[in-house]
């Protein structure tokens, strides 16, 4: 897909006026003065001094899987129309059976799904529920891919809400293997109603994000900010400042049709400074959590742009996700948090409290159900004898805080 700027007519304009799905919010002067970061700055003043901040200070990024790189999201030909981008939406297949009526509802968004069964209208327990959007690839058996939501249960184990063997997706179908029947792409009449879409709001857009993946015409790299009810956006392809992604004024989020029976939440900004005088420029957002948002026109995530990057400015800190080693460094519990100091140099103290997050724990090696981050490593503590918090850790980081903890991992 390419990046196009639309040319205001009176559709657009009407469009632009009926857009917002939330209340109207007063325009914020962008805020050009510098901050105690460096790093932030480079990012947040990225379009008014056309300079696209240094790739070594660049935030860390989710995968982004562009159509085009030489190892494609699974699965491989020949079902390479079952994929992540392709299956964005929501699917319904109808059938009788026994003589009773059963719907289906796969829903797709980002990286996430949900699946709903009703039989007589009735929720059907099996098929019901949300979690990881899993795609198998299973050409190795000769075989066509397997679809699943999975989600994990309190005890650990893989909870599998489907498995539908599809064979390959079109614009308005996917046909599954496994039951020789064809799902069919539908929206409710309420085009808002469906799976996250409520995240898309320009109060969760605020602030800083960046993007980068690599197709055909080269490497692409964006900054966009949102502030107040304005925005700008602004684009480098292979180093050189793009003519279509650059520019500054209002936006707006309008439900916009992506494709046949696909609508998609688009934020536009109306470009009123930039050589395409009165253009927009448009990005479909199916998706905004916390700290990130999936851009459903490019299969690709964002990242929000935060006050220090990875490598910790002076008088700064750390953010992102990344591992830190306690090997050689040491763990030391001081009144009601534990105090870490890595083993590699250059690497800050950091703090666990009560406030991190335990990210699937029960993945965790010695948690047990009730434990927060802190009672967790007392546990291996007193297990392993004092070394139980020894590690390489998988986390996220802001300043000298963790975050969340995604893992913990041990080598003999």
């Amino acid at each position: 897909m390419k990046r196009h700027a639309l040319v205001v007519s009176a559709l657009a304009v009407s469009l632009l006026a009926a857009a917002c799905a939330v209340p109207a919010m007063a325009a914020v002067t962008p805020a050009y003065e510098q901050s105690d970061s460096e790093f932030y700055n480079s990012f947040l003043n990225a379009y008014r001094d056309q300079v696209m901040p240094d790739r070594d200070d660049y935030p860390v990024l989710q995968e982004n899987y562009p159509e085009v790189l030489e190892k494609p999201l699974v699965p491989k030909k020949p079902y390479s129309s079952v994929n992540r981008k392709n299956l964005q939406g929501r699917w319904v297949n109808r059938y009788t059976e026994g003589g009773s009526q059963v719907e289906e509802i796969l829903s797709v968004n980002g990286d996430r799904a949900r699946i709903e069964e009703y039989i007589d209208g009735v929720p059907h327990v099996v098929w019901n529920g949300d979690g990881d959007l899993s795609i198998e690839d299973r050409s190795s058996r000769g075989v066509c891919p397997e679809v699943s939501v999975m989600e994990y249960d309190p005890e650990g184990f893989w909870l599998q809400h489907c498995g539908i063997y599809i064979r390959r997706v079109g614009d308005n179908t996917f046909f599954d293997g496994g039951f020789l029947k064809e799902w069919r792409r539908e929206e409710p009449e309420d085009l808002w109603n469906q799976y996250l879409y409520n995240t898309v709001t320009l109060e969760n857009l605020q602030g800083v994000w960046y993007s980068e993946y690599t197709d055909e015409d080269g490497f692409y790299r964006d900054v966009l900010h949102v502030y107040g009810d304005h925005a700008s956006i602004f684009e480098t392809i292979n180093g050189r400042v793009s003519s279509v992604w650059n520019g500054d004024g209002p936006c707006s989020i309008a439900m916009e049709e992506y494709r046949q029976n696909h609508h998609v939440p688009e934020l536009l900004i109306k470009k009123e400074k930039s050589d395409n005088y009165g253009s927009i420029a448009g990005i479909y957002i199916s998706k905004v959590d916390e700290d990130k948002f999936y851009d459903a026109a490019f299969d690709r995530w964002f990242v929000r742009v935060l006050m220090y990057n990875n490598y910790g400015e002076e008088g700064g800190g750390w953010e992102g996700n990344f591992g830190f080693t306690i090997y050689g460094g040491s763990a030391e519990k001081v009144g009601d948090h534990y105090v870490y100091r890595p083993a590699e140099d250059g690497q800050r103290e950091l703090i666990l409290d009560e406030k991190t997050e335990l990210v699937h724990p029960e993945q965790l090696d010695g948690w047990e159900a009730g434990l927060n981050a802190v009672q967790w490593i007392d546990h291996l503590c007193a297990r392993e004898g004092g070394t139980g918090a020894s590690g390489v850790y998988d986390a996220d980081v802001t300043g000298d805080h963790i975050d969340r903890v995604y893992g913990l991992y041990w080598w003999d």
